[in-house]
């Protein structure tokens, strides 16, 4: 049985514009201080003039991570022909990790200097 890499590259769709979607909120600072959605430390759920700041931050962040998955998505769309479902995946779960990297990154070295 083969895999058809265009339900692979439209789950890796969903995820990015789940990315979007998260972060939209952040960015409008919507988002008041909680235990389970946002950047959340000690350092930002102590204060929330901190919590605000970087979480407008990282949900640009989450904006930009999800963009960028679903371009690579577009890009891997076009050369479906010519990878194979396996590289497909390792490929957009590389820009994946890759961009959720940056941003716990991003945010901690903003943090730090806060």
């Amino acid at each position: 049985m083969t895999e058809h890499p265009i339900y692979i590259v439209l789950l890796f769709v969903m995820i990015g514009a789940l990315f979007v979607a998260l972060g939209i909120p952040l960015k409008q600072g919507a988002v008041p201080p909680n235990w389970w959605y946002g950047f959340r430390t000690r350092k930002t759920l102590s204060d929330k003039e901190i919590w605000y700041t970087i979480n407008r931050i990282m949900g640009i962040d989450m904006i930009r991570a999800g963009a960028v998955l679903v371009g690579a998505c577009l890009i891997v769309l076009a050369l479906r022909n010519t990878l194979s479902p396996e590289v497909i995946v390792v490929l957009l779960v590389g820009v994946m990790l890759i961009m959720m990297a940056y941003m716990a990154i991003h945010g901690f070295s903003l943090l730090r200097r806060m």
